[in-house]
């Protein structure tokens, strides 16, 4: 048969939008915000203003520099918190001080 189906094995999709599932505020203002300025820049490459471009390129940029350096803390926010996450050391100070080796 020429059918092919979709199975579990399928990419889950992401609800959450571009910013990761992430809820920060901040986050969603600069992903709006880097959307506003690409339209902007659209708009000002049909009207072919060239200094706008620029402009809004220079901006463009800034904004993605920004969400890149917020999703980066997130991350590293997010390991620090996790309950699973190894500790500094182990939890039972005599634990691994003597190994027997003999058998």
């Amino acid at each position: 048969m020429g059918v092919n189906a979709v199975g579990f094995g399928a990419p889950a999709v992401d609800m959450a939008g571009p910013s990761g599932g992430g809820s920060n505020p901040r986050l969603k203002a600069l992903e709006q915000k880097l959307q506003q300025l690409t339209q902007e820049k659209k708009k000002a490459e049909e009207s072919r203003d060239e200094d706008k471009v620029r402009k809004l390129e220079q901006q463009i940029q800034n904004v993605k520099r920004q969400i890149e350096q917020l999703k980066k803390k997130e991350e590293k926010d997010k390991e620090a918190e996790e309950p699973g996450a190894p500790a500094a050391g182990p939890s039972d100070p005599s634990a691994g001080a003597y190994v027997d080796v003999t058998v």
